[in-house]
């Protein structure tokens, strides 16, 4: 069977900055076909719902994270992904175009059925963390930690995380901690120290200014 060509994307010329987001999606995507990239699972087990490594023909490697291919919900270490608000870059075009060639089956059964494992994500509206991925009732080992609706339970990030990792590595492999919490939770401890720094700050001023002014009562 001949192999089928893609579709041609259309999109506007390139000094042109007035496009809209599937312009800037679709460029990503032409990206994806035409550069040479490198693509390996790290967890073969899940051929689809997995993190990948993309290294390009420049040297440069980053982490992918495929989490649900009907929503697009994706993830990639590089600074295109982090800044251009669309959820995907060439990496992650590259890696679906990747499985739709080498697991087409597997490919259009997890875009029509979704995700098989449950991922641990950064939940920006809220401030805190959220499961995604649940089917029917909650995992009783997952209760200490989320509602059934995914939802946070009360307690400290880091420790849910920490607790969260003991209970993977004990034998849950649907359980996926998100690259992105690293980096989300690294931010969220600098947020606190800032914070922290400026009511110490407040409080040494207030100290000085009060010292400051016992002295000049005493004069």
């Amino acid at each position: 069977m001949a192999k089928k060509t893609p579709p041609q994307l259309q999109v506007p010329a390139l000094h042109n900055w007035r496009t809209t987001d599937d312009d800037e999606v679709n460029r990503r995507r032409i990206r994806a076909r035409t550069d040479e990239f490198r693509i390996l699972n790290d967890t073969p087990q899940h051929p689809v719902f997995s993190n990948f490594r993309v290294s390009s023909a420049s040297g440069m490697t980053y982490g992918v994270e495929i989490r649900d291919v009907a929503s697009r919900q994706f993830a990639c270490e590089c600074v295109d992904f982090c800044i251009n608000g669309l959820g995907t870059c060439k990496h992650v075009e590259a890696v679906l175009l990747h499985l739709q060639a080498r697991f087409r089956k597997l490919f259009e059964t997890a875009a029509r059925s979704g995700s098989t494992r449950l991922d641990v994500v950064p939940d920006l509206e809220s401030g805190s963390v959220k499961l995604t991925g649940i089917r029917g009732m909650l995992p009783r080992a997952l209760r200490p930690w989320f509602e059934a609706d995914g939802s946070h339970r009360n307690g400290a990030h880091n420790e849910t995380v920490a607790g969260l990792e003991r209970l993977k590595s004990s034998g849950m492999p649907e359980l996926r901690l998100s690259q992105e919490l690293g980096p989300w939770l690294e931010n969220a401890r600098r947020v606190i120290e800032r914070k922290q720094l400026t009511v110490d700050y407040s409080l040494l001023r207030r100290r000085n200014l009060s010292v400051q002014q016992r002295i000049v009562n005493s004069e």
